[in-house]
């Protein structure tokens, strides 16, 4: 392997492992629960629990935006590309 590569894999695992530490961390300091009174339940969940749900939910949230956004400007542009051509698109 390349000197660069262990580098960058050497990076990748020290940030994982202060993202780690901090998660736990935060686990240590935040002991208490937080109840959840939903439409169609209640719910108690510790708070490192909760936070790591709502991270994760908002980051699946992000994700499905950003892809959103992405398959859009590629069908512009493909669009775009087929107009300068001349050709109309093909329909399915």
């Amino acid at each position: 392997m390349k000197a660069g590569r262990w580098l960058k894999r050497g990076i990748y695992i020290l940030l994982l492992a202060g993202v780690v530490s901090l998660a736990g961390i935060l686990a240590l300091l935040n002991r208490g629960m937080v109840e959840l009174d939903l439409a169609f339940a209640e719910v108690s969940l510790s708070k490192p629990l909760a936070f790591t749900v709502a991270f994760g939910l908002g980051w699946l949230f992000g994700l499905l935006c950003a892809g959103g956004a992405v398959l859009k400007r590629r069908a512009a542009g493909r669009k775009s590309r087929q107009d300068a051509k001349g050709t109309a698109p093909a329909e399915t």
